[in-house]
């Protein structure tokens, strides 16, 4: 059995770790990576241009700011919500209780070089 430590990314905000930084092929799937919003905090304000990004809320719910639309994502009813390449959004938490999502993409632009987050 081969125990890894992720790299987790902890500050006042929560944590970000990529549980698939020690893999060497992901195929289709890239950038995954999950993370803890703290009550009244929020994450984000970037767009991806490289890539799309995929949404998964595992504990309690999420307000996400996107397209000048808003969508409340939660826990307590599982889905996925695709965010498209360079749509600028935020993970605002408005609730009481530390959210946690897994985020990855689906898809990537082939042969795109440049940095695929932009704040």
């Amino acid at each position: 059995m081969n125990n890894q430590i992720l790299n987790d990314h902890r500050d006042d905000r929560g944590f970000v770790v990529n549980p698939f930084e020690f893999l060497s092929d992901t195929g289709d799937i890239s950038n995954c990576h999950a993370f803890s919003i703290e009550p009244g905090c929020k994450r984000g304000n970037h767009t991806h241009p490289g890539r799309n990004e995929q949404v998964l809320v595992l504990s309690g719910s999420v307000t996400v700011f996107h397209n000048n639309e808003t969508t409340i994502l939660s826990a307590g009813s599982p889905s996925i919500f695709t965010i498209p390449e360079v749509t600028k959004h935020t993970f605002e938490n408005n609730t009481q209780k530390t959210v946690v999502v897994i985020c990855w993409s689906s898809e990537r632009i082939k042969n795109y070089t440049g940095d695929d987050t932009v704040w």
